[in-house]
């Protein structure tokens, strides 16, 4: 009787000692953000200078590009999205001040150490990479991120850039 107690505890406790429930994962929506060159628009007003960042340039062809977080700013000399014009609509991104180690005139970023695969970023963890577009509407800049074929569904991410004058919009309809 006493041994039947005993196992009875110990697997009581070997259930009991699964590893503590993981941490939830930050949002997509304060992983994910825009760059305009050395200007980085994000849903996140906590991340620390020389974070990490990878960004899908959208410039001629996608491309990965690497860089850090030089930290915050206010200045529209670093983000044309702060001109007084455009400060306004941008209002509910913070803004930071990114050093990239290539050229991104416009891109989607993604913050931490993403590894590239095949050719993309995986911000799902399903081994495949997702999709990234952007397109212009009548006063700015359409950012999405797609799981499958772009332009069919809900993306995972969406961010939008206002400009402030008109544009010739080619967003799929």
């Amino acid at each position: 009787m006493v041994t039947r107690r005993i196992l009875t505890l110990l697997v009581l406790s070997a259930a009991g000692c699964h590893a503590a429930p993981a941490t939830p994962a930050v949002p997509l929506d304060q992983r994910v953000g825009w760059v305009n060159g050395s200007c980085l628009a994000i849903m996140n007003a906590g991340l620390q200078p020389n974070g990490s960042i990878t960004v899908v340039a959208l410039d001629d062809k996608p491309t990965i590009v690497v860089g850090t977080i030089v930290g915050a700013t206010n200045s529209s000399g670093v983000c044309p999205a702060l001109l007084e014009d455009r400060r306004r609509s941008n209002d509910k991104w913070s803004f930071y001040e990114a050093r990239l180690d290539g050229k991104a005139d416009l891109g989607i970023a993604v913050t931490g150490h993403e590894k590239p695969i095949d050719g993309g970023i995986d911000l799902t963890g399903d081994g495949k990479p997702e999709q990234f577009t952007q397109c212009s509407t009548s006063e700015g800049v359409s950012f999405r991120v797609w799981s499958g074929m772009p332009y069919r569904g809900t993306p995972l991410w969406s961010g939008y850039y206002y400009l402030g004058y008109d544009t010739v919009a080619t967003c799929p309809s």
